[in-house]
């Protein structure tokens, strides 16, 4: 009479192995994600470009549902655009995309200016910190990956430490990213790109 074991058979053991290590390679992800990556500041001067095993994984199965994705086949790149953002064209309004590079494990966030903005030779953001009586002037022109990271993460600072925006047009002085879904929008695909390339 065979003996009944209940020992897992060899290819469940090596399944679970694997299910275990992706575990652990998402874990730390999950955890952020908890906290809406707001503890860690960042500057606009360590830009950073390179992906992880672990935040590839993590953007593929978790974050990359909230995003509209268009493959370009020929540049090997997959450019993803959150869903949940505010398009507009009557007004001034900067969205963002994340470009990943699958090939050479790499990332990049783009601004992506509206007809508004696309106006402009030179794009001239002020910006406000009532609390500290302070003001600066972002500037941007069509730029390289650095110079879209620089913008994007100036912004995202912005809206963090929760700043008045305006774009300088005309000697005008146009409220810029005050709506709280375009805020949002942005902060949520900062987040995301910086997890990408783990600076959160």
């Amino acid at each position: 009479m065979p003996i009944e074991t209940n020992f897992p058979t060899p290819g469940y053991a090596f399944a679970m192995h694997h299910v275990l290590k992706a575990f652990t390679l998402v874990l730390p992800f999950m955890i952020a994600a908890c906290e809406g990556g707001k503890r860690k500041e960042i500057s606009e001067e360590e830009a950073k470009f390179t992906t992880s095993d672990a935040s590839e994984i993590f953007f593929r199965n978790v974050r990359s549902i909230y995003y509209e994705k268009t493959v370009m086949d020929e540049a090997k790149l997959d450019v993803y655009r959150l869903k949940e953002r505010l398009q507009a064209d009557g007004y001034p309004l900067l969205n963002l995309s994340i470009v990943v590079n699958w090939r050479y494990d790499e990332a990049y966030v783009l601004t992506e200016p509206n007809d508004f903005l696309q106006q402009m030779d030179t794009i001239k953001i002020m910006w406000r910190d009532t609390t500290q009586n302070d003001s600066g002037v972002f500037k941007f022109s069509k730029g390289n990956k650095d110079d879209h990271f620089r913008l994007a993460t100036q912004l995202y600072r912005s809206i963090q430490a929760q700043r008045k925006l305006y774009v300088l047009h005309d000697h005008q002085e146009l409220p810029f990213m005050q709506r709280r879904d375009a805020r949002e929008a942005f902060r949520k695909t900062m987040v995301d790109y910086f997890r990408l390339v783990d600076l959160l």
